[in-house]
């Protein structure tokens, strides 16, 4: 009981660490909650997510969650550009799972769910519009776009490329919103 207490303290420190070393990239100065990570994932229909991808997975929370739903055919590309979290993600061992050090505006293939905990808002906006595009291009006919974000600041960028629904999670610090976007019209 002691050593998993000890494991967690260290885990939360070490992602306050990267959070200090890396504003920008991380977004937030704690890991998502359960509760986050469980409305995000009841997004998509899991008998059919065969492709999915994760973008920023930082120190792999969602990702768990994602691997513990997934099918075991089923293919995760995991999208993290700090290279200390992506070889933590790598230490998982899941051969489902392939860690990608390189930009989320590289995504490219086709995914039924495509899953993101990037901080949108702290993007260059160039930048934030390659992700949004990449995604609106790497998405599905019928596939589904999470994104999670602490505020709605964002739903103007969002509207550009997928009609979405929006769900308040405040069992997670901060509260955060949850979009389910489809593809729209040709942005």
């Amino acid at each position: 009981m002691l050593a998993s207490a000890f494991t967690l303290m260290r885990a939360k420190a070490d992602f306050i660490h990267q959070f200090i070393r890396h504003p920008r990239k991380m977004g937030s100065v704690t890991p998502s909650s359960a509760t986050l990570c469980r409305a995000m994932s009841d997004s998509v229909c899991w008998n059919s997510a065969l492709r999915v991808a994760e973008l920023g997975a930082g120190d792999g929370v969602l990702t768990r969650h994602l691997l513990e739903r997934m099918l075991p055919q089923a293919q995760l590309d995991v999208f993290e550009i700090n290279a200390q979290l992506a070889d933590k993600l790598r230490a998982r061992e899941d051969a489902r799972m392939q860690v990608l050090t390189c930009s989320a505006e590289y995504l490219n293939g086709e995914y039924d769910a495509i899953f993101s905990g990037l901080p949108l808002l702290s993007l260059p906006p160039a930048l934030r519009d390659r992700i949004l595009r990449a995604v609106f291009n790497a998405i599905g006919e019928d596939g589904v776009f999470i994104q999670f974000q602490y505020t709605s600041a964002t739903q103007p960028d969002l509207s550009r490329y997928f009609i979405w629904q929006r769900q308040r999670v405040l069992k997670n610090l901060p509260p955060a919103w949850v979009y389910r976007c489809t593809r729209s019209y040709a942005p």
